[in-house]
């Protein structure tokens, strides 16, 4: 999570050393991609996931124990990147389920252009020239205060519409804008559920 008070980690501590970390954004949202694939299997997520963040060569991924090791450090490494500044760690589960979740509501992956065109509507910031320069903890903040007026918030708004509160051609137009801005992919929040209970699963097999 981003700080004001210290520069941020370059490197992470795992069980088979402190090694260098790439958290560029596109290296986060390519393993939201990797997460989201029902075609490629835990151990290929594991050696890819480790390859992004850490490097190829640092793990050999010879034996059982590689894999664990990697799955350790992806996980956590994934609680980071999803941690969100306005829930609080102590709040019960009902609690966070009142809470609204702007995560619901947009994909990194379908809203890719739309996003794109919002940073460089706010920001003047091309997001391709940022591709493995930008930190992720960066671009989430930017991207979570993005102005009512950025074509990703616009989108998320229609989304959001209550079509109980339109009547006659204004109506209309909701639906076909909500059925044009359907979303199709994960949205982020799924996204971090999919990695928490792709941890779960390890650890179960992990204690059998």
């Amino acid at each position: 999570m981003l700080s004001l008070t210290r520069k941020l980690d370059s490197t992470i501590l795992t069980k088979v050393g402190e090694l260098p970390i790439d958290l560029s954004f596109n290296n986060v949202l390519k393993w939201y991609e990797i997460v989201d694939r029902d075609d490629i299997e835990f151990p290929s997520k594991m050696r890819t996931g480790w390859s992004l963040f850490l490097g190829a060569d640092t793990l050999l991924f010879d034996s059982v124990d590689d894999y664990e090791d990697a799955a350790d450090a992806l996980s956590d490494i994934s609680t980071y990147v999803s941690e969100d500044p306005y829930v609080k760690d102590d709040e019960t589960d009902d609690e966070q389920v009142n809470t609204v979740k702007p995560t619901q509501w947009f994909s990194y992956k379908e809203d890719a252009e739309a996003i794109y065109a919002s940073f460089l509507f706010d920001y003047k910031i091309d997001l391709v020239d940022q591709i493995g320069v930008m930190r992720w903890e960066k671009f989430r903040a930017l991207f979570n205060n993005l102005s009512a007026k950025s074509p990703i918030m616009r989108i998320i708004d229609i989304r959001q519409a209550n079509q109980a509160d339109y009547e006659g051609q204004a109506l209309s137009d909701l639906v076909e804008a909500q059925n044009y801005y359907s979303l199709e992919s994960a949205s982020a929040e799924n996204l971090n559920n999919q990695m928490a209970s792709m941890f779960d699963m390890l650890k179960g097999l992990a204690n059998s």
